[in-house]
């Protein structure tokens, strides 16, 4: 018998030939992959939870905002619960607000009772979603940089991502505002991460929310597209990673679009009142409130390890030819920038202008923890202390800013209101300077009509003109008037008055410095015969 079949030590060839096959090798003792999904997916909740406890500790009290425009956006929402349309008075479909998205979602949000809180409430959830997509954002872009070779701290990067998205000052002082801050964060963040992660469809859907929620969100939109695409299409990435920016810049720009015919409908215009009352865009003056009003509240900026930690992360991402830290960084500015340039600010004022930028700012807590990859321990704390002692003094130096200001409205704005709805004839017609409260609180039989414009496209393209806004005033017959005092000597030669109530505010903290303010409702007891006859023929 031939001993081809065995090898030299004797043992069949089929033997030998199994043996000779690879065999797995023993397993290591360690967690499986899928705990340490689950922890990063249990990053994401305690961002979101860190964030719910951090506002509830900031939120102002419950009787009042920061601002009557919060009662603005309730005033519309409170016609669409009343199957009266987005009217400010019942059937005038007006454009008083900036944010048809939060009107909208006001309306099925639970208003009745206790508004304020209520309000309060739905911000603290907007906070608490966008520090949980902060966090989001951050496993995924940590997931995508890590590998074999190059192992991230992917848990500790997303718990950062959140946290510092949960503690931003700005954020955190605009939860309990009433306004779409918080609900624009979110969408900020969905739609970067729609982009940044190639999603299209999603990316489509979440641009055009983000338009509807501030109009402002089209320039991350378009910054991101501009950075993005030419990078991509370099290097030779195409399918969803292309086209995801691409459907973002084409969901904001038909979102913007649909708004602007909403506009041109309703009243013959292509902007919102505010865009003819405010005027045209302040240039280069825009920039210095965006220095000092702006910047001096990123936390990043004034601790300076933050700059560090930005320098830091996208020396890293750059050396992997990575473009999505650049983008952001570069969308973020881009935006500020452009709301800078685009509309007219005054350094005096506060959170009534800041607020057009504080959802921008989220942008910037994705970034900073990407600054830490490859550092040593005591270098990363050194490095994430002084943010974190920054955003800390920050928070309460702005909880009590939003205190002070909840209090200006509540006595210049919601105590008139009240006194309204409770003293004067149901069909009233009052003339008012602070028109969110008063709509909001009057009764439906009631007609308030807004002084400055904002909801009342007729008196906004008056803007600028004084006689022909108080022709329009004259031809609207208001019964009363509440104004600041120093608003009476305009008013004064065209309507007899005679004073009601006075509601006086002795530190009025909406600016700075802040300065006494009293607001004064009296009754019109005659409309001077002259300008009757003077304003009878409405303009052509």
């Amino acid at each position: 018998m031939s001993d081809a079949g065995t090898d030299p030590a004797g043992a069949p060839a089929s033997a030998a030939s199994a043996d000779s096959e690879p065999r797995p090798a023993p397993r290591e003792p360690g967690p499986r992959r899928d705990t340490a999904h689950a922890h990063e997916g249990w990053a994401r909740v305690l961002a979101a939870l860190a964030a719910l406890l951090l506002g509830a500790l900031t939120l102002p009290g419950p009787n009042d905002f920061p601002l009557d425009d919060a009662w603005i956006h309730l005033s519309y929402a409170k016609s669409l619960r009343l199957h009266e349309g987005m009217s400010y008075n019942p059937g005038d479909w007006e454009l008083g607000f900036s944010s048809p998205l939060w009107a909208l979602l006001l309306s099925v949000w639970p208003i009745d009772g206790a508004t304020v809180r209520a309000v309060q409430l739905l911000g603290l959830l907007l906070h608490a979603v966008t520090a949980g997509l902060a966090a989001h954002l951050g496993l995924q872009l940590a997931s995508r940089r890590a590998t074999v070779d190059r192992p991230l701290p992917v848990l500790s990067l997303t718990l950062l991502c959140g946290a510092l998205a949960a503690a931003t000052p700005t954020l955190v002082q605009a939860v309990g505002s009433g306004m779409e801050v918080s609900l624009t964060a979110a969408l900020v963040l969905a739609v970067s991460w729609a982009v940044l992660l190639g999603h299209p469809r999603a990316a489509l859907l979440a641009g055009a929310l983000a338009v509807w929620a501030r109009p402002e969100a089209l320039g991350l939109v378009v910054a991101l597209a501009c950075v993005l695409v030419p990078w991509r299409w370099r290097q030779g990435e195409r399918g969803p990673a292309l086209r995801a920016p691409l459907m973002a810049t084409v969901g904001a720009g038909l979102a913007l679009l649909a708004w602007m015919a909403y506009c041109r409908g309703v009243a013959g215009q292509w902007w919102p009142n505010a865009q003819y009352v405010k005027g045209p865009g302040g240039g280069l003056d825009g920039l210095a409130y965006l220095s000092e009003r702006v910047l001096p509240w990123q936390p990043w900026l004034v601790s300076l390890t933050g700059i560090v930690l930005l320098v830091l992360a996208l020396r890293h991402d750059l050396r992997q030819r990575r473009p999505e830290l650049l983008a952001l960084l570069l969308a973020g500015l881009a935006t500020w920038i452009a709301i800078a340039v685009s509309r007219p600010l005054d350094p005096a004022v506060l959170f009534y202008q800041s607020r057009y930028f504080a959802p921008f700012a989220v942008v910037f807590t994705v970034l900073l923890p990407f600054g830490l990859v490859g550092a040593r321990r005591l270098v990363a704390l050194l490095l994430v202390l002084p943010v974190a002692v920054v955003s800390g003094l920050q928070v309460e130096a702005l909880h009590e800013q939003a205190q002070a200001l909840r209090a200006d409205t509540h006595q210049l704005h919601t105590a008139v209101a009240h006194h309204i709805e409770q003293q004067l004839p149901r069909d009233a017609r009052v003339a008012v300077e602070g028109a969110g409260a008063p709509r909001f609180w009057a009764p439906r039989s009631m007609a308030i009509l807004d002084l400055v414009g904002l909801n009342d496209h007729q008196m906004a393209r008056h803007h600028g003109d004084t006689r022909a806004k108080l022709c329009h005033l004259v031809r609207q017959r208001p019964t009363h008037v509440a104004i600041p005092a120093d608003w009476i000597p305009q008013l004064a030669p065209v309507f007899r008055l005679r004073p009601l109530a006075r509601f006086d505010d002795p530190l009025y903290t909406q600016v700075d410095p802040p300065r006494p303010l009293t607001v004064v409702l009296m009754s019109v007891e005659q409309i001077h015969p002259a300008w009757v006859e003077g304003c009878a023929q409405p303009p052509p």
